[in-house]
């Protein structure tokens, strides 16, 4: 599976000219239709080389890519089954990568100068790593989920027990002495398992919380959580902890995370769509394409699928629809698939984040750090 790190580290490749194949495939879960999986793949790499020679320019891929790409889908294809797996290849580099993503994206195949991330990035948004703390009064397990894997990370057994308070004692007295004790024992218990969570998922991280157990217990739980980890909680379930499995866990968890991430792209599109025009936003590609180039993005919206080819400047990096406007002139833009991938890792690059969404307000959208100008439109 893929973490931010293997996009970090695709980032850093880059090939003179348009060498570098990205390849995203919907591997079938039913073994006998693996056989078709080679044809799929010439089918996406003509669309690649079509998309990537632009109108003044021949990109074919080399028969040793096409080779490796091949020899890559029969050796695999098994291990690959119901994923979508991310190939990345160029002979001139010696690059031959091979991810299988959390969720699926749509098939697609890139021919540039460097990896095509935009879907690993949605597949990160999507489909993210994250964690779910079980608890009850005496005991909790904390679990690491990262797409269909689910490991234990920490479990703890609450160091001290009380008798039940069904032993009442002198007219209540006992009874009122033994809730007290055990509310005081519960609140420990659950301030050492959030400081347990808070190893397992550690501060800064990109994983999110779901919290599971017995009615009670859960909101008693989140009053203790310190606020890193309350503001990455994404949900609760109710679960008996002593007949759980780990299987039952991320049947229970993974439809909450994947609300939080619906509900999280409908909010961030409605805000675009309300803000005042104060020109701290852009909507659509021409305004946003001015706003990635004067490194003013805050919060770039994108679609999930698509490309929009267009040009860059091999200058001045500056990116346009036309190839023109450009100070340096047309005859430095270079021709490039995808202006949403470059206008993402750009956003990156300049440490504003990336979003990908159903259905961004003009297709593509940014909140600004600063107003421009000669921004026309929001």
């Amino acid at each position: 599976m893929i973490t931010y790190a293997d996009v970090e580290k695709l980032l850093g490749i880059s090939a003179a000219e348009s060498s570098v194949l990205s390849l995203y495939l919907r591997v079938p879960a039913d073994p006998t239709e693996l056989r078709g999986l080679p044809a799929r793949a010439g089918e996406l790499l003509a669309l690649a080389v079509r998309g990537a020679s632009g109108p003044d320019a021949v990109v074919a891929v080399p028969d040793r890519d096409r080779q490796r790409v091949r020899g890559l889908l029969e050796t695999h294809g098994r291990d690959w089954l119901g994923h979508t797996a991310a190939i990345f290849v160029c002979g001139k580099l010696g690059l031959s990568e091979v991810m299988t993503l959390p969720c699926e994206v749509p098939d697609r195949a890139v021919l540039a100068t460097r990896p095509h991330v935009r879907p690993l990035l949605v597949a990160l948004q999507r489909c993210p790593a994250y964690g779910v703390a079980i608890v009850d009064r005496g005991h909790a397990w904390v679990f690491k989920v990262t797409g269909e894997r689910i490991e234990t990370a920490a479990a703890r057994e609450a160091a001290e027990h009380v008798r039940s308070p069904g032993f009442g004692g002198w007219y209540g007295l006992e009874s009122y002495r033994i809730d007290e004790r055990i509310m005081e024992l519960s609140r420990r218990h659950f301030q050492d398992t959030a400081a347990m969570l808070g190893r397992a998922l550690p501060p800064g991280g990109h994983e999110l919380l779901v919290v599971g157990g017995h009615e009670d217990s859960i909101p008693q739980f989140l009053a203790v959580l310190p606020p890193d980890l309350r503001d990455r909680f994404a949900g609760s379930f109710i679960v008996d902890p002593h007949t759980m499995t780990p299987s039952r866990v991320r049947a229970l968890a993974s439809p909450i995370i994947a609300d939080w991430v619906s509900a999280r792209e409908q909010r961030l599109a409605t805000q675009i769509r309300q803000e005042p025009p104060d020109r701290l936003t852009a909507v659509g590609l021409n305004p946003c394409l001015v706003a990635v180039n004067s490194g003013a993005v805050q919060l770039l919206m994108v679609p999930v699928g698509g490309l929009i080819p267009g040009y860059a400047c091999q200058r001045c990096g500056a990116l346009s629809s036309t190839g023109s406007g450009c100070t340096d002139g047309q005859a430095e833009s270079r021709w490039v698939p995808d202006l949403l991938e470059e206008m993402a890792t750009r956003t990156i690059d300049g440490g504003g984040q990336v979003e990908a969404v159903r259905d961004p307000p003009g297709d593509v959208a940014a909140r600004l750090r600063f107003p421009l100008t000669h921004v026309e439109g929001r």
